[in-house]
């Protein structure tokens, strides 16, 4: 079977759009999805991808968010701090912990589909959102960050739909298989309220970011925390559920 690190697109460059964002994670999940199918790459990128089509569909209907080019400009940002860990995890370089452990599940079927989808949710949220929130809000001219919330915290409809029809996907499969889907939906409704909390987490995080230099140390120390956290809340869900 083929190393997941050989799939060429964790090597590209950094994406500039969200058609863009869709087409790369599309390229990530149907290669990973073949070389190491049960893998964190594959399952999550697959999750993603839905997430990532979901706020598109909202941006070109209009309507949705307040400001469209903001979100826009925000999913791009954040996609590519996931780009930036695979690219670093491919090459052979330091990757965060938070996004490694998740790579380097072996694939061996033991951990669920919504258990590895959790665990790249959380490391995107809890590592990656608020860096990306800042960044965008800064590159957009804002003087500061409340005049998004609105928006940020739209997305939270999106990423709970998405994650249901996950859960209720599994849950059919594991009764197809006359297996207990009990601890599946009990971990179903906790990823709910992990994908919940990490959101408003990540805001306030962004907000300790915000005044700070993006290469200072002190914003270094302040991701290391959140790498950190991110990291201890994965290896929680990466544990092998009974039945």
């Amino acid at each position: 079977m083929a190393d997941a690190r050989d799939c060429p697109s964790l090597r590209a460059r950094a994406t500039t759009s969200v058609v863009e964002v869709i087409d790369r994670l599309t390229e990530i999940r149907d290669w990973t999805g073949t070389a190491d199918p049960e893998g964190g790459i594959a399952r999550f990128s697959e999750l993603y991808l839905t997430i990532t089509q979901g706020i598109w569909g909202h941006i070109q209907a209009g309507g949705f968010f307040a400001d469209d080019a903001y979100l826009a400009r925000l999913d791009v940002a954040f996609a590519n701090r996931y780009f930036d860990a695979l690219r670093a995890w491919a090459g052979g370089r330091r990757t965060p912990r938070a996004w490694q452990v998740l790579f380097e599940v072996p694939d061996d079927g033991e951990i669920t589909a919504i258990q590895l989808a959790g665990a790249g949710v959380n490391a995107h949220i809890n590592f990656d959102l608020a860096a990306a929130t800042v960044e965008t809000g800064r590159d957009m001219g804002d003087a500061d960050l409340d005049s998004r919330w609105h928006d940020y915290a739209k997305v939270n409809d999106v990423f709970a739909e998405r994650m249901d029809r996950l859960l209720q996907d599994m849950l059919e499969s594991r009764a197809a298989e006359g297996s207990d889907s009990g601890p599946l939906s009990a971990l179903g409704r906790l990823l709910a309220e992990i994908v919940a909390t990490a959101r408003h987490s990540a805001w306030k995080d962004a907000r300790a970011l915000w005044p700070l230099p993006r290469h200072s140390e002190a914003w270094g120390l302040k991701e290391q925390q959140m790498d950190a956290m991110a990291y201890l809340v994965s290896r929680g869900l990466l544990v092998d559920l009974p039945g």
